[in-house]
């Protein structure tokens, strides 16, 4: 199984050296909270263990709760990190192609092959990611549920702009929402709202899950 770990934010890598892009973070630091949200919806996960889920899973749990829901996710990660593996050739080629003196070409396929291992780790942890993204969508819609709230911080934000962009994309297409509330105790709540009533609809800020690598 491929595994799971942290790595960083979006490398910019060129002749020049290797630097990092601000706001492009790893999808790593939404999965847990993802995971959380998934087994949160879903009623069968309540009936078989009685209990909440926990917030605090090991990364080792994170791809155990995956497999469950997708039995074939090994499968289709290799297929996925083959093709990315062809993008990384593609970065290669564009170095050989560009108009560079030897040495300068020389140094930047050596980042790129520095930095091979941490390309193909960030997007194994964004395929994760969209995975869990997929099976949060997949219970939505057995569930038939039409709301779903979480304590609102930019992170978790993020998901539920990454789950709406899924539901409004496909089969099974939705509108969707996302607004946020204060409750009783002050506390600001983020909610997603699936096929909401046309005067509360508004577009969410991100329209889909498969951004830049």
């Amino acid at each position: 199984m491929f595994q799971l770990h942290y790595t960083g934010s979006k490398p910019i890598i060129s002749q020049h050296g290797i630097f990092f892009k601000e706001g492009k973070e790893d999808k790593y630091i939404y999965l847990r909270t993802a995971i959380y949200l998934l087994l949160s919806i879903d009623k069968h996960y309540y009936e078989k263990y009685k209990g909440s889920p926990s917030e605090k899973l090991s990364d080792q749990e994170i791809l155990e709760v995956l497999q469950v829901y997708e039995p074939n996710l090994e499968q289709h990660l290799l297929e996925e990190e083959q093709k990315y593996e062809a993008h990384i050739e593609e970065m290669r080629e564009h170095a050989r192609s560009h108009p560079l003196t030897e040495e300068d070409r020389t140094t930047w396929l050596n980042n790129i092959e520095i930095m091979r291992p941490y390309l193909i780790q960030r997007e194994i942890n964004k395929l994760y990611y969209i995975h869990c993204i997929k099976a949060i969508k997949e219970i939505i819609h057995e569930e038939h549920l039409k709301e779903i709230d979480i304590n609102f911080s930019l992170k978790n934000w993020h998901i539920l702009t990454s789950i709406a962009g899924n539901l409004e994309y496909g089969v099974k297409s939705v509108r969707t929402a996302i607004k946020v509330e204060t409750d009783k105790e002050g506390n600001l709540i983020a909610k997603l709202l699936i096929n909401p009533p046309a005067d509360l609809f508004s577009s969410p800020s991100v329209a889909g899950i498969d951004d830049t690598h």
